[in-house]
């Protein structure tokens, strides 16, 4: 017999109200083309601050890149380099505004 309280949604496997947000959110952009911010904040319903925080998070995960208004998906292959490049400081390239810059050896 489970002895175990039901959890409650949300306190789960460390989900947050955040995290539910972010994946939310992510799940309205598309692989084909970038969706601009004011039609996330229409599609989801929320104000302009929890997408914002939502895609800076997202951003931060190396799942999204956002480009002034709008925001696309990262493929796989450029979140595995992102994460290698923001996790590797030997790495020989950085990105800066999005473009892939050779550090200058010395």
């Amino acid at each position: 017999m489970n002895n175990e309280e039901p959890t409650r949604s949300g306190e789960w496997n460390g989900c947050t109200r955040e995290s539910t947000t972010d994946w939310d959110l992510y799940h309205m952009l598309t692989e084909d083309k970038p969706v601009m911010i004011s039609e996330l904040v229409e599609r989801s319903g929320w104000n302009r601050d929890v997408v914002e925080a939502s895609l800076s998070r997202l951003e931060d995960a190396c799942l999204i890149a956002v480009m002034g208004e709008s925001v696309s998906l990262l493929s796989l292959s450029d979140m595995l380099m992102l994460n290698e490049m923001m996790h590797a400081p030997d790495m020989p390239v950085y990105i800066e505004n999005g473009v892939i810059k050779a550090k200058k050896q010395c």
